[in-house]
């Protein structure tokens, strides 16, 4: 009929105008809104403890996230809350590792009822049927390929040498600590038989060490060899977390790099230790490969070693490049076998671990004495060491046919990539600065403060500074600073009465020209000059321009330009203030050294009239 007909069409409209104008949503419904999720509400959603859920986190590496609008994203409240995105928590769903949780958590309950009833055989029971869960899968899916582990290794080395100097309580288990210490030590073998170390320094922190393997830069914190403090502020529990991680990570990278270098992993020793008293042959054998002071059994020894090339085929069109990366390798070269030829031995009071890795990577021999630790090569009488390496004032027994020095020249060494001379670092001596060889050389921080001694060690580098004449060189300018200045002075003074006299007589001779011929013509063409800008002209006008500049950057780049401005001054201001502080201690210095000198000369002075 026709009244129906009607309806149809109305019903029609109806459904076009909807789906045309769409339906509208509530507030909170779609947007930002929904790519975020409350950590309760992800807690509910995976049926997970809280413990439980920040275990898996770490494991898989999601963390929070914070939102742009946090007050839109939490639905009006201000309230701030722990947000992650809801695909991370999704992917979670679908992790096999939550399933070993469960079952644990159902293993832990049955195992407290047992403990409550005091049911010693069911409990028995219950141990050898603990669940337990491997984290190689989770590792495969993070690090797709070896490069991308290595690019992160930063972190866990760091937190293994941690956990590897701790001392075994209740909240650091024995057997993650033991496991630390062999991964640390399997790790610091491979940089040896490989010689990557490059670059060394000592903190309040501890030891920073840096490493190249196969093209990353690795760098790491390696505590000082003290009995740490047992802090009940610290939470061992989420360190524990990513000590479980790190550990199945660096066991992972030890087995590739061992194999690249084709030795035998687990390491074993070329020659094998002979078991001396009640001790067991397999710890003595530990022993010694943790002293790093034994090479390792290889697989296969190739005769013919090969040697690092340089990837010439992106820089043939660039000398300038081509030439440093030259240079750059034929440095590390020196580095690799720096300390070759030279016999070290420490003293008791010196740290063993540090000296013996950095000394043996860069191809020395270390030994120490016998009751110090196992792994000593040669005793103290050896005739052939010449470096004795001393923290302590010297014994009465010397040998002429060695250097005794202090640590830190090891250290400095290998930062510099030279041999230093030993008359800074002897016993007794005020050691030089230790440099920090990780600040930034690049083209923007020119401007930076550079301490004088890193001035002495670029031109000892260069070759500028012979290193014969090093400390002649700075006795002679501590001495004849006073006779310069004079001089200075002197020269200074001549300059301005030879540069007036000059201008005088070039006046008389233009007057006796002009009065010898005075058919010359006064329009003539004269020898242009320089026009002489002022100082105070010419800061007005780079002012102006630059204020002129700033004025046509865009809105949305003027904040970043002043966050660069900024960061300019207070660079600036960083290196006022150190110079004015460089001067202070220079000045003190040069005093101290005057009132020296002046009781020498009057006790030379007495002795003399005497």
């Amino acid at each position: 009929t026709r009244d129906g007909l009607l309806l149809l069409l109305l019903l029609l409209l109806l459904c076009f105008s909807t789906k045309m104008a769409g339906i509208k949503k509530k507030k909170g419904e779609a947007g930002e809104v929904k790519k975020y999720i409350t950590r309760n509400a992800a807690v509910k959603k995976l049926q997970l403890s809280l413990r439980d859920f920040r275990r898996i986190c770490i494991l898989k590496g999601i963390y929070p996230r914070e939102p742009r609008h946090r007050k839109r994203v939490q639905k009006g409240d201000s309230k701030i809350k722990t947000l992650y995105f809801l695909k991370d928590i999704q992917f979670l769903l679908h992790e096999p590792i939550i399933w070993n949780f469960r079952e644990h958590r159902a293993f832990m309950r049955k195992m407290r009822k047992a403990w409550s009833r005091n049911d010693k055989q069911k409990s028995r029971k219950l141990c050898t049927q603990k669940p337990f869960y491997k984290l190689d899968h989770i590792v495969r899916e993070r690090y797709p390929t070896f490069v991308n582990a290595l690019r992160d290794l930063d972190d866990p080395l760091t937190l293994c040498f941690l956990f590897s100097k701790l001392p075994a309580i209740h909240r650091t288990p024995l057997a993650t600590i033991e496991m630390c210490r062999r991964l640390t030590i399997e790790f610091m073998h491979y940089v040896i038989e490989a010689n990557a170390l490059r670059k060394v320094f000592i903190s309040i922190k501890g030891y920073y060490y840096q490493v190249e393997i196969m093209g990353q830069l690795i760098t790491w914190i390696a505590p000082h060899p003290f009995a740490p403090r047992n802090d009940t502020h610290i939470d061992f529990k989420i360190m524990k977390i990513f000590a479980e991680f790190y550990i199945t990570l660096l066991g992972f990278v030890n087995f590739r790099l061992y194999h690249s270098l084709n030795i035998h992993y687990p390491p074993k020793l070329q020659d094998m230790v002979k078991s001396k008293g009640k001790k067991n042959r397999n710890e003595i054998i530990s022993e010694h490969v943790a002293s790093l002071n034994a090479p390792l059994l290889r697989n296969k020894v190739d005769d013919d070693d090969e040697e690092d090339g340089i990837d010439t085929h992106l820089l043939d069109e660039d000398t300038d490049q081509l030439q440093a990366a030259r240079e750059e390798a034929l440095k590390k070269k020196k580095q690799q076998c720096l300390f070759k030829g030279l016999k070290f031995f420490l003293n008791r009071e010196t740290n063993l671990e540090s000296l013996t890795f950095v000394i043996r990577a860069c191809q020395g021999q270390v030994s120490w004495d016998e009751s110090t630790a196992e792994g000593s090569t040669y005793p103290v009488t050896d005739e052939s060491i010449t470096h004795e390496i001393v923290d302590r004032p010297q014994k009465t027994q010397k040998y002429l046919s060695r250097y005794y020095i202090q640590p830190q020249w090891v250290y400095d060494c290998i930062n510099a990539r030279i041999l230093l001379p030993v008359q800074e670092y002897f016993p007794g001596v005020t050691l030089p600065a230790h440099l920090s060889p990780f600040t930034l050389e690049t083209a923007t921080t020119t401007a930076l403060y550079v301490p004088p001694e890193k001035k002495k060690l670029e031109a000892l580098q260069k070759g500028d500074l012979p290193l014969d004449q090093l400390q002649d060189v700075e006795d002679s300018e501590d001495e004849d600073s006073e006779d310069e200045e004079i001089k200075e002075s002197e020269t200074t003074v001549e300059e301005n009465k030879d540069k007036k006299c000059d201008v005088e007589l070039e006046e008389i001779e233009e007057v006796k020209e002009a009065v010898q011929n005075p058919s010359i013509e006064k329009m003539a063409v004269h020898e242009g000059s320089e026009v002489i800008v002022k100082k105070s002209e010419k800061n007005r006008r780079e002012k102006e321009e630059t204020r002129l500049s700033v004025m046509m950057i865009p809105r949305k780049q003027k904040r970043l330009y002043r966050i660069l401005r900024t960061k300019e001054r207070k660079e600036a201001e960083k290196v006022v203030r150190l110079t004015n502080k460089r001067k202070i201690i220079d000045e003190k210095e040069k005093q101290k050294k005057k009132k020296s000198r002046t009781i020498e000369n009057s006790q030379k002075r007495s002795v003399v009239k005497i």
